[in-house]
């Protein structure tokens, strides 16, 4: 039984580390070509191009899906495991040689694609089969957490949105077309959902041992904006199918209705999160200061999109990984109860929010060459930070405060 958890828990770790080295790769090969410290030639030249891929196909998917969804659902669900685990593997599989395909062989670009739709197919049902069977003897079971709710809706959008894109990626195929990031960057609305229904779902679970949050708005607000982005984001990319225009992403009303249907959903759902915690006393746990930091980044890229007409697709790549980083750090530390270390977290945190603030837009080159040299100190700092707690073992030490009180079990409320 050890030697099938251990397994487990290296899938779930798998795909984390495959989200991490994504981030690093896409991110960091960026800020240092933009700064003109690499040659523009070779391997450099793939990841610059290939920046959009890694960010939107191999960092949200394989971290909030994959990862959260192999290492703290079943937990969640009071369940031993994921169902089929060998399976699961295969989709972990899929998706890493999906991704070195897109940097390593420029040529099989559509294979490395189409590759990634299977893995992401693959993953979405395990965690909707995973859901579905831990209801299935009948049994009395617990609400529904926040975070199970941004996984089961998030992995259903993914069940919807990634044929679509294997039907154009194939249309395009077949047509001669050259692959181009302009097909991948179309997908941009559903990874920009799944971000924003995980990474809220992963912000209410943070605070849920003090904070009672009204749970029908919370799932109404996630529902909707599923379920409304889903149906405007397909009947988009068909009409873009249609017109023959797949490469050449023209703006479409639809697509801006999904735009202001995910911002307003996202509002109100900070709004909710903010009048549950405006009289409620919260320690500055690591992972209620990834939080917060998530919640402040979106905000921004919201401000900035609605003032200046852009801003928002930087704001939530940065955002992904704070909701990425929260997520990791509460599964550690307090749903397996394992040490690692809060300072060097916070050195990661403090590293992160430079780099946020330093890679605005609109700053010097040398700016941006210190935002991208921070990303990447910040990225080795959480793999140090891990490394350290999966090296030591040991568990957290127990330490009781206000935040940890038992709160009585309201219906129709959010609690641990």
């Amino acid at each position: 039984m050890e030697q099938r958890t251990l397994s487990i828990n290296g899938v779930g770790m798998g795909y984390l580390v495959l989200a991490v080295i994504a981030a690093l790769l896409g991110g960091g090969s960026s800020a240092l070509q933009s700064a003109g410290l690499v040659p523009a030639t070779g391997f450099w030249v793939a990841l610059e191009q290939n920046h959009a891929s890694l960010m939107l196909l191999f960092v949200v998917i394989p971290a909030f899906i994959g990862g959260f969804g192999t290492l703290w659902l079943p937990a969640a669900l009071g369940r031993g495991a994921m169902v089929m685990p060998r399976l699961n593997a295969v989709a972990l599989g899929c998706l890493a040689v999906a991704g070195g395909l897109m940097v390593g062989a420029p040529a099989h670009q559509y294979a490395a694609l189409f590759l990634w739709c299977a893995g992401a197919l693959l993953t979405a049902m395990l965690v909707l089969a995973t859901l579905f069977d831990s209801r299935a003897d009948g049994a009395e079971r617990a609400a529904f957490s926040p975070f199970v709710w941004g996984e089961m809706l998030s992995s259903a959008v993914l069940l919807l949105t990634v044929p679509v894109l294997a039907a154009l990626a194939t249309h395009q195929h077949n047509a001669g077309v050259p692959f181009s990031a302009a097909l991948v960057e179309l997908f941009a609305k559903p990874v920009t959902l799944v971000t924003l229904l995980v990474g809220f779902g992963i912000v209410f679970e943070t605070v849920a041992t003090t904070v009672r949050f009204p749970m029908r708005w919370v799932v109404g607000l996630m529902t909707g904006a599923a379920a409304v982005c889903t149906v405007l984001w397909v009947k988009a990319a068909f009409a873009q199918g249609s017109e023959g225009n797949i490469v050449g992403l023209s703006p479409l009303v639809a697509e801006s209705w999904v735009l202001g249907a995910v911002t307003l959903a996202s509002v109100l759902l900070a709004l909710v999160w903010v009048i549950g915690t405006w009289r409620t006393y919260l320690s500055v746990r690591v992972p209620v200061l990834w939080g917060l930091g998530f919640l402040l980044v979106v905000s921004t890229g919201w401000v900035s999109q609605f003032t200046q007409g852009g801003g928002l697709h930087s704001a939530l790549q940065f955002g992904m990984l704070y909701a990425v980083f929260c997520g990791v750090y509460f599964w550690r530390g307090e749903l397996c109860g394992r040490w690692y270390s809060s300072t060097l977290a916070t050195v990661q945190f403090g590293m992160m929010c430079v780099a946020t603030v330093l890679a605005l837009p609109g700053l010097s080159a040398a700016t941006q060459v210190v935002s991208g040299a921070l990303f990447v100190l910040s990225g080795l700092c959480f793999l140090l930070t891990m490394g350290l707690s999966f090296l030591k073992d040991s568990p957290m030490p127990q330490k009781r405060s206000k935040e940890h009180a038992v709160l009585p079990n309201d219906a129709g409320m959010v609690r641990s």
